[in-house]
């Protein structure tokens, strides 16, 4: 791995080969695993609305974020980063939660797991604490970033202590899909993508590896960089 990034993430990326994948390089038009970055998929909605409803998600590709993107310290490279991911996941075991469903969070419409989450949550607390080390300490731009008006003081001590307001009890695993929109927007974001996401969100939902991705510049789509089997 010659490549370096500027931020690293620790995502659950669906498998390449399923569904769930296939919908999101369509809805996206990106592609984490060759770094691919194509036409979108309207589905029929107007094109404006659309690009609106993708434009912020679209640079994370279709994931649920286990440690949210950071600066390495000093020193950390993308090497020693997914070296430390295989470790990490060698010793811990698959995470298995209830089917996905459609949610609203703020402005955003995602997809989140309906129950059977808690050892899910006690994987990413884990992984937030441990690769925590591997972090540049947060600047008052970090901070910044979350104004008190809008966050409480413990996700502004979560972005003190972790670099993002939502972790440990604010955690909440999702897989955004559109936002921020207006309600009446997400309202017809969500009645155009259920009948495509229907037929793939009605199992439980298996997690059974773990994805360190890069961010090549402020400008391009994460990366895939290493996909790492909870095998323990």
């Amino acid at each position: 791995m010659s490549e370096s990034f500027q931020r690293y993430a620790i995502f659950w990326l669906p498998p390449a080969d399923s569904p769930l994948a296939a919908f999101g390089r369509e809805w996206f038009g990106t592609c984490p695993e060759r770094g691919e970055v194509g036409a979108p998929a309207t589905f029929g909605l107007p094109e404006e609305l659309a690009a609106e409803a993708i434009q912020r998600p679209r640079r994370y590709t279709l994931h649920g974020t286990v440690v949210a993107p950071f600066r390495p310290a000093e020193g950390v490279s993308g090497e020693a980063l997914a070296d430390e991911l295989r470790v990490f996941c060698a010793r811990r075991a698959v995470r298995r939660t209830g089917p996905l469903g459609f949610w609203r969070l703020s402005r955003h419409l995602a997809l989140i797991p309906e129950g059977g989450t808690a050892r899910l949550d006690w994987l990413a607390a884990e992984a937030v604490t441990h690769f925590n080390a591997f972090r540049a300490p947060t600047t008052e731009a970090d901070l910044a970033r979350y104004p008190a008006e809008q966050h409480s003081e413990r996700q502004r001590q979560n972005v003190r202590d972790f670099g993002y307001p939502y972790v440990l009890s604010e955690f909440i695993f999702h897989i955004t899909l559109a936002g921020p929109l207006a309600p009446e927007q997400l309202d017809r974001v969500q009645a155009t993508l259920a009948p495509r996401l229907g037929p793939l969100t009605g199992e439980p939902l298996n997690i059974g590896d773990l994805c360190l991705l890069g961010e090549p510049d402020q400008a391009a789509p994460f990366r895939l960089i290493a996909r790492c089997a909870l095998s323990a």
